[in-house]
């Protein structure tokens, strides 16, 4: 028998998936068009900025074999520097995982210079931002972009998932907390899976 402080306990733990069941039944989430290439044997990369950092513990756990390549303060620019060196070290991924732009944001024709990278690479999924700064927006509109314009570009959108959840973030608005770090690294991982 469960006590009122275990329920607690057990609400808290399980707060993220809770919000992400809700996110993804409002959102009207639909299949993607390209078949997933993701099995236990896929190679998955993704690159990132600090929120990727804070959340990689979680990625980690939840996708085995993911390389992570995330630094704090990464621009998009050096995101696609990053990317260059993952594809000279290692294997082709099956699927590429970017959350940049945060920093800085970034544009179409940046969007577009990382996709000239990704010949072979069955899915890039982009993780939109949400940061309180100028570029927020148009950061958010040329991964939307993207994702029309690539057959095999998806979008994560985590500034959906976190509308009008101050209590997901640190007092500056934009760097998840940890319950906000376990919600974006979730929302990621289904996407991968999917």
């Amino acid at each position: 028998m469960l006590r009122n402080g275990s329920i607690k306990v057990m609400l808290r733990r399980f707060a993220p998936v809770v919000a992400l069941v809700a996110f993804l039944g409002v959102s009207g989430c639909s299949e993607p068009e390209a078949s997933n290439p993701y099995n236990e044997s896929a190679v998955v990369v993704a690159i990132g900025d600090s929120i990727m950092v804070a959340a990689s513990e979680h990625l980690g756990g939840l996708v085995d074999g993911i390389v992570i390549d995330a630094e704090v303060g990464r621009p998009f620019s050096e995101g696609i520097d990053a990317l260059e060196h993952q594809l000279a070290a290692g294997p082709t991924p099956d699927i590429l995982v970017i959350a940049l732009g945060t920093n800085a944001g970034t544009s179409s024709g940046q969007v577009d210079e990382l996709m000239e990278l990704t010949d072979g690479i069955g899915e890039v999924i982009f993780v939109n931002v949400r940061v309180p700064r100028d570029w927020e927006s148009s950061t958010n509109g040329a991964l939307a972009d993207a994702a029309a314009r690539y057959d095999n570009v998806r979008i994560v959108d985590w500034h959906g998932a976190s509308n009008d959840s101050d209590h997901l973030f640190r007092s500056d608005g934009y760097h998840p907390n940890g319950t906000g770090s376990e919600l974006w690294a979730n929302l990621i991982v289904v996407e991968i899976k999917r």
